[in-house]
């Protein structure tokens, strides 16, 4: 057995200690191995066996794993600056602030309007529309995320049978 380094020389037979030429490199990579059982060994495959469906599943899901990232950190951004720092809580705190430091006229007026107009809202105020987008840019980065990290997985176990 021989190594690449010893491609081109001349060896002496381990058992005859007569000189043999060691084919070069070329010629070496031709040669069958008397190692291996068979013409593969163990764990590789002869580069013209290498599928190329697999190649293609490799590059394929790579391409899908960067380009998922991209729409991540895309909707990551977006739910960052997104925002709004009124809750449902901190509203009803102003309402009920604003009504104790109301005077009298302030309020005959407000329950005339409550009088005239329905109480039900006909949409939700404009934060809460802002923390259903901001919520709906967190969703989206988070699903986006895994599938970056599916296809990732699926690249590198495609990455390990080519």
């Amino acid at each position: 057995m021989v190594t690449p380094a010893q491609a081109g020389d001349t060896l002496s037979c381990p058992q005859c200690q007569q000189p043999v030429a060691v084919p070069k490199l070329g010629e070496l990579r031709q040669l069958p191995r008397i190692d291996a059982p068979s013409e593969e060994v163990a764990g590789e495959r002869p580069e013209s066996t290498r599928s190329v469906a697999m190649t293609i599943s490799f590059v394929g899901l790579t391409l899908l794993a960067l380009m998922t990232l991209i729409i991540g950190g895309y909707n990551g951004i977006r739910w960052v600056t997104t925002g709004s720092e009124m809750t449902t809580e901190r509203h009803l705190e102003e309402i009920e602030t604003m009504y104790e430091n109301a005077d009298a006229a302030t309020m005959i007026v407000h329950f005339e309007n409550m009088e005239e107009n329905s109480l039900d809202l006909v949409m939700p105020y404009n934060y809460q529309i802002e923390n259903n987008e901001k919520a709906q840019w967190g969703r989206n980065s988070a699903i986006a995320f895994g599938f970056a990290v599916v296809f990732g997985v699926g690249a590198v176990i495609s990455a390990r049978k080519t």
